[in-house]
């Protein structure tokens, strides 16, 4: 298991164990890429959990200062869902 509090852990390593995390663990604690976020974070084929559903832009822009309101909303208006990898996840929805 991933211990999110006290490492960081590069975008892969994430990936592969996206399933057994909560999102929100990964928000608050992980620096992450807007592509990451926009894939997955805010991706609701990968949101199961009531907290993870919840998880909006105005979270993540507050517990990932580094990346800016402008670059996240250009991306999460440009992310097309068929730019799901199926070789990164399937989903269970």
């Amino acid at each position: 298991m991933l211990d999110l509090y006290n490492k960081q852990y590069d975008i892969q390593t994430l990936k592969k164990n996206i399933y057994l995390v909560n999102l929100l663990d990964i928000l608050k604690t992980q620096k992450l890429d807007v592509i990451f976020i926009v894939k997955y974070i805010l991706n609701n084929k990968y949101q199961f959990t009531k907290d993870e559903q919840l998880i909006n832009m105005n979270d993540v822009l507050f517990y990932q200062p580094h990346i800016s309101k402008e670059i996240l909303k250009t991306e999460y208006l440009n992310y097309k869902e068929d730019y799901d990898s199926i070789d990164d996840f399937c989903s269970y929805n």
